[in-house]
């Protein structure tokens, strides 16, 4: 069985260190939203708050806070990083310790606690053409080595395309193209596989406005990132990816003090930059 995810009709909310997920959040008063991750590559928060649904203007961090990250008892304070718009540590996690945020903001206390997950490797990926609905579709295949076969293993994918297309002129290429998340139920023993459906042949023909961030054109730069997640996080991007669609609820925060979002102790992979070519895709056998 194949873990596919049909992003045409997901909400596209990732971004980079200043945003990692654009929290839009059904009529609720602005509150406190954190993002905290520990990973392979350093550990970064974002303090923010929270903004309704149909507010367009992008989140910055907020100054102020005092955070800092322990383990293996070691705690490692995080300092605004003006230039990346968060508080920033160069520290990395170590799969199977768990890390515990803590977070003091506008006299109120925020903590929370993750186990580090182990690095799934990536071993092949390819964009080509997929038969559904009488049209062609662009597939992207991805295989990659689960790190704990004989347990559930839970991953979040992002797939980040940069375009140079004069569609996108003036506009900052800050969203994802694409997210979802899942785990190994599925998958063969000791694999990850998963297949993103993206854009029909014929929608990129058609070449319509409303359609622009979901084609992808020849020159198109794409790095895609499996992240190995516990499973509180799991349920929380979950429960985000129903709420953008529509449920209604907000998500629950893994972290404690009457705040949103969530920390995650992670380990990232990532491919290589692939450069766009329609052209040079091959139909799926």
């Amino acid at each position: 069985m194949r873990n596919i995810l049909y992003m045409l009709l997901a909400v596209v909310l990732f971004t980079a260190c200043t945003k990692e997920i654009d929290f839009d959040f059904h009529e609720v008063d602005p509150i406190v939203v954190i993002e905290g991750r520990v990973t392979n590559e350093g550990s970064t928060v974002v303090v923010s708050r929270s903004r309704s649904v149909d507010n367009a203007e992008r989140a910055h961090c907020l100054q102020g806070a005092i955070v800092t990250i322990t383990g293996e008892g070691i705690t490692t304070p995080l300092l605004y990083d003006a230039e990346k718009d968060c508080y920033y540590s160069a520290m990395t996690g170590v799969p199977g310790v768990t890390y515990e945020l803590s977070v003091d903001f506008e006299g109120k206390h925020y903590e929370a606690t993750s186990e580090m997950q182990a690095q799934a490797t990536i071993d092949s990926y390819e964009f080509m053409w997929f038969p559904m609905m009488n049209e062609r579709w662009i597939s992207f295949e991805m295989w990659a080595q689960d790190p704990v076969p004989n347990e559930r293993t839970y991953y979040w994918f992002q797939m980040h395309r940069v375009s140079s297309h004069p569609h996108f002129e003036g506009h900052t290429q800050t969203e994802p193209y694409a997210w979802d998340t899942f785990d190994d139920r599925g998958c063969p023993p000791g694999k990850v596989f998963v297949d993103m459906v993206t854009v029909s042949e014929k929608m990129m023909d058609e070449d319509e406005k409303e359609n622009w961030k979901w084609i992808l054109y020849d020159g198109d730069r794409i790095t895609v990132e499996l992240m190995t997640v516990d499973r509180t996080v799991h349920n929380y991007l979950s429960e985000l990816r129903a709420s953008q669609q529509g449920s209604g609820a907000n998500p629950h925060s893994n972290i404690t003090g009457g705040c949103l979002g969530y920390f995650a102790a992670m380990s990232i992979s990532r491919t290589e930059t692939i450069v766009f070519d329609r052209k040079s895709m091959k139909d799926l056998k």
